[in-house]
């Protein structure tokens, strides 16, 4: 795939006691992170995720941020027909896989992981982890200045490049810089 503009796909596992998983999002131009709650690492629950997001975004908003998706070949993303269509039986996006072996080849999500893991430290169950949670570390890492992106962030790339509309659907806001916590601290729970 030799494309400019696309998203990466990837999951994120919880401990061994949870079976509670994270969708994640990595948008290469804005270096944007998204992340979704899911009570199962499954096709179905990957599928959810998807139809949530078409429906809360509208299928031509979804489609314009969506339209190109690189994820590896985990089970969760083995139908690609399903995640494909969207609920009007309408095609969303287009899905390709890393080759096996490589999933170096969606760095982007690899490495914002890292950040992620700085609030979600390996070990970490996500049992009581809420939407509400996830939403608020999204934030925070959305509001870490990049220095790749010349000291911006990605929230304010992506606020350039979607509106302002897309990420309120989104559930982003803006975290002001001095505010900006990326340590366990930042979630409450912290179990």
């Amino acid at each position: 795939m030799d494309l400019e503009y696309f998203a990466e796909m990837d999951t994120v596992h919880s401990s061994r006691e949870s079976k509670k998983t994270l969708l994640t999002f990595y948008f290469t131009k804005e270096k944007l992170f998204l992340a979704f709650l899911m009570n199962r690492c499954t096709k179905g629950a990957v599928r959810l995720v998807f139809d949530h997001l078409e429906k809360r975004l509208g299928t031509y908003e979804f489609v314009s941020l969506f339209e190109y998706v690189l994820t590896d070949r985990g089970s969760e993303f083995g139908d690609p027909v399903s995640l494909e269509t969207g609920i009007n039986e309408i095609q969303r996006c287009n899905l390709y896989y890393c080759d096996p072996m490589r999933s170096g080849q969606k760095g982007g999500v690899e490495n914002v992981h890292t950040m992620l893991r700085m609030v979600l430290p390996k070990g970490t169950s996500f049992e009581f982890l809420t939407q509400w949670d996830v939403n608020l570390i999204v934030n925070h890492i959305n509001s870490t200045p990049r220095e790749s992106l010349g000291g911006e962030t990605p929230y304010n790339l992506a606020l350039e490049s979607f509106g302002e509309d897309t990420l309120k659907a989104l559930q982003l806001r803006r975290i002001v810089p001095d505010e900006v916590n990326l340590t366990p601290k930042l979630i409450r729970y912290n179990r």
